[in-house]
């Protein structure tokens, strides 16, 4: 064989694999929330968490904007209480909005002894997107007490409740996001780059949290890391008494 048909050969053996390693590069999708997995869903996961859990997993150092853009849990109460109550809900949800006022209530007898935290938990309705893109929005620029505004103004209005986005949806949410006391441009501005500035990832994140841990649809309510079967106020309140209960006779309370 002479030298020229082992060049040509070669060639082709080194463009047949090098093909093989395109395609398979191509073809494989990178698992970006692989970092989830690492995080303890039961407790509340703050900015520190996500960067371990991203960088134990990818092996890269997260830059100061990077880090800077990651949402943490959306909470009320005090961060150091031995009873964690954790709700998944959507903003498109009628259950969730049927039950909100109560769970409210809940929030406000509870307020001084348990940690209540909130994660999105999209049931992909028409406007559960927006409208949790919009909350996680206020939250960058408000902090918590902005997203328990807003969460109220999408909570009282029905029309997010729709088959289909309500007419003139986008100034309607221009207008909640005035109410709610946050810059309307910097707002749009944050919607409008979701991809890149953590909104996106925010929601990502906690559907698979809530997924990692049986969660499948919403409201869903856990108590020190148990889900509940039922979604009554009544139970919510007893399996929260009953958590305070143990925690006060093991003087952890």
């Amino acid at each position: 064989m002479n030298k020229r048909l082992w060049i040509v050969l070669g060639a082709i053996v080194v463009l047949f694999f090098g093909g093989l390693l395109w395609y398979k590069s191509s073809t494989e999708k990178v698992d970006t929330l692989a970092y989830v997995d690492e995080l303890d869903g039961s407790k509340l996961i703050t900015r520190d968490d996500i960067v371990a859990a991203i960088e134990k997993t990818t092996g890269q150092t997260l830059s100061e904007e990077e880090k800077a853009d990651i949402i943490e849990d959306h909470y009320e109460g005090p961060t150091d209480a031995k009873v964690v109550v954790i709700k998944w809900e959507d903003f498109a949800c009628s259950h969730c909005q049927a039950s909100y006022e109560d769970a409210e209530q809940i929030k406000e007898d509870y307020k001084d002894r348990v940690l209540f935290i909130t994660r999105d938990f999209s049931l992909n309705y028409p406007s559960s997107k927006a409208t949790l893109s919009a909350g996680n929005a206020v939250a960058k620029l408000g902090g918590n007490e902005a997203f328990r505004k807003m969460s109220d103004l999408f909570f009282q209005d029905e029309k997010w409740l729709m088959t289909a986005m309500p007419t003139g949806w986008k100034s309607i949410i221009d207008d909640y996001a005035t109410q709610v006391g946050v810059d309307v441009d910097e707002f749009n501005e944050l919607l409008n780059n979701a991809a890149n500035n953590g909104i996106n990832d925010k929601i990502d994140r906690d559907k698979r949290l809530g997924e990692n841990m049986n969660v499948e649809g919403t409201p869903t309510w856990m108590v020190n890391g148990q889900i509940l079967d039922s979604i009554e106020t009544e139970d919510i309140r007893a399996a929260i008494d009953q958590a305070l209960a143990k925690a006060e006779a093991s003087g952890e309370e």
